[in-house]
């Protein structure tokens, strides 16, 4: 899961991201069982550890804070048992549109541990008796296809 935030003022340098409803989801893979691999975390693997991120196009010049996350679900079975990688990255947009990016949720405080997605049992997701959709939200209407493959 991908998410972007502007920074106020065009100034990153104290802006944290951790008040109010700052992030928009801009790209997510999650589980998607028409695919090869159908666990995003397995294509990450194949692609050597690298994810491709497209920052929005119509995305309006600025400062922004872009978060990565990557959600492990081995221990999901078990209430607060699913694991959290988040990386922050500064980036400045120089060229673009004049979109700006809408209300979007905060973090921390968006993911609950019971949500559907985070308290979840992956074998059960493998064998088709329940669907997976990731916590976070939907990706912002806005945002530019997934660069690694299409699906949820």
């Amino acid at each position: 899961m991908t998410y972007l935030a502007k920074c106020p003022n065009n100034d990153c340098k104290s802006f944290k991201g951790d008040s109010g409803n700052v992030w928009v989801k801009i790209d997510q893979l999650a589980y998607n069982p028409a695919a090869s691999p159908a666990w995003a975390s397995y294509l990450l693997r194949d692609q050597g550890a690298k994810w491709k991120v497209t920052i929005p196009p119509s995305l309006a010049p600025g400062e922004y804070l872009l978060r990565h996350e990557i959600l492990g679900l081995h221990v999901a079975g078990t209430r607060m048992g699913a694991q959290f990688y988040p990386s922050c990255t500064q980036i400045r947009v120089t060229q673009g549109g004049s979109t700006q990016l809408p209300s979007g949720i905060a973090l921390p405080g968006a993911y609950n541990p019971d949500d559907p997605g985070i308290l979840t049992h992956v074998w059960r997701i493998n064998q088709g008796q329940i669907t997976y959709k990731a916590p976070g939200g939907d990706v912002w209407s806005g945002a530019a296809p997934n660069a690694n493959r299409p699906g949820p």
